[in-house]
């Protein structure tokens, strides 16, 4: 009996002598562990025995996912938390065994919740380390203060710095949120292949009495005359381009001289690149998926950081203070990013004026750039001859 009670006090369940069937679990990774038990026994909770694409399973599969799961991102409160009997008890919010059960989406079946909430031993649950800021919490809080310091504070140095005494647990200091972002997109999974073939427009708006045409005209800018950008600095040339023309028109119509007409084309990318693509970030994995659960606090971080990048920049921002995080981030990609795949020669994201469209920055040089029918083995994009036209101003017009 005391073995007993000690193996039930490990696991953190009590058993239920009674059989759950796929369709009354909500969460992929239980639906998963039912599959794996291979069981066709009718289910208590919907009185069905599983079609052949179904299946079912003793409870107990499913409560050892559950516990195992809440362990690695919550604990009991008992262990740190204070307790004062004259404020009432823990000084700390607490969940309960039901709220996580809901908060996880483990079951819509009112039965099934109870009776894995009565099973589980522990009825009240508090985050991992409750005085320090949670993983996911701490990258956001780490990159919104980082947007601050380094468009306001400081702006060349900011790696020399370390911990202030301002800082609490679990925070990450100004000098390590590059890192930080850095294995945040590693492991995220943002970090691809963009094949050769790739194709890219790119529109210079210009003084309707000039006239582009030429790879080097209409592909990346000289360092001479590189203004600032999204993910470049001034002075530091690199190719813009979207994935449809009318993206390209709208990238540039917001800036450009009234006046001005645009000169067009389509660029082709001549080998594969890796980029880091901030198009969209993997749905986050479920606190019960054993195998992926490791990259929840990343990938909830990669959804917010995809939708500041992508951002439209305060149009009364004339510094272009609101670029100058997305340019030091960027050049960490480039430089500091360590991929299997090589270095990182390129970022995507979704343009701020239109969701359908993929905006991107290659790294390459205006001397990278060159007619399709003339590229040699030294060159990143080509330009097709027969995809180049003018655009009448305004820019604006049709948008």
């Amino acid at each position: 009996m005391k073995r007993w009670l000690e193996e039930i006090e490990a696991r953190g369940w009590n058993d239920v002598d009674k059989i759950v069937c796929t369709r009354c679990v909500t969460d992929y990774a239980l639906v998963d562990g039912i599959r794996a038990d291979d069981c066709s026994a009718v289910c208590d909770y919907c009185g069905s025995r599983p079609t052949p694409s179904d299946a079912s399973a003793p409870v107990s599969v499913i409560l050892d996912l559950i516990v195992d799961g809440f362990r690695t991102e919550y604990e009991d409160p008992v262990e740190q938390v204070v307790w004062s009997s004259a404020d009432g008890g823990f000084q700390m919010a607490l969940d309960d065994t039901y709220d996580l059960l809901e908060a996880h989406e483990v079951t819509e079946v009112g039965e099934l919740i109870s009776d894995l909430a009565t099973a589980i031993g522990q009825s009240e649950w508090v985050q991992r380390d409750p005085y320090a800021v949670a993983p996911a919490d701490a990258l956001r809080y780490g990159w919104s203060e980082f947007r601050d310091h380094v468009k306001h504070r400081r702006r060349y140095s900011f790696l020399l710095q370390g911990p202030s005494a301002s800082q609490g647990a679990g925070e990450i200091t100004i000098n390590d949120v590059p890192a930080a972002v850095l294995n945040a997109v590693s492991e995220a999974g943002q970090v691809r292949t963009l094949p050769a073939g790739t194709r890219w427009w790119r529109l210079r708006p210009h003084d309707a009495n000039e006239s582009y045409e030429t790879a080097g005209d209409l592909g990346t800018p000289p360092d001479s005359v590189a203004r600032d950008n999204r993910m470049s600095g001034k002075g530091i040339g690199a190719f813009y381009g979207a994935s449809t023309a009318l993206g390209a028109q709208r990238e540039v119509a917001s800036y450009a001289d009234p006046t001005h007409v645009g000169t067009i084309g389509q660029f082709e990318l001549l080998r594969d690149i890796t980029v880091v693509d901030l198009t969209n970030a993997p749905c986050v994995p479920s606190l019960f998926d054993v195998e992926d659960r490791h990259r929840r606090p990343a990938i909830r971080f990669m959804h917010d950081f995809i939708e500041d990048v992508r951002r439209v920049a305060d149009p009364t921002d004339r510094l272009d203070l609101d670029y100058i995080p997305t340019q030091i981030i960027s050049e960490f990609f480039r430089y500091e990013l360590d991929d299997p795949a090589g270095p990182v020669l390129g970022v995507l994201w979704r343009s701020s004026k239109d969701a359908d469209v993929t905006c991107c920055v290659i790294f390459a040089s205006n001397s990278e750039m060159a007619g399709l029918s003339t590229a040699q083995r030294s060159h990143l994009l080509g330009l097709d001859p027969d995809s180049v036209r003018v655009v009448s101003a305004p820019l604006t017009a049709g948008l």
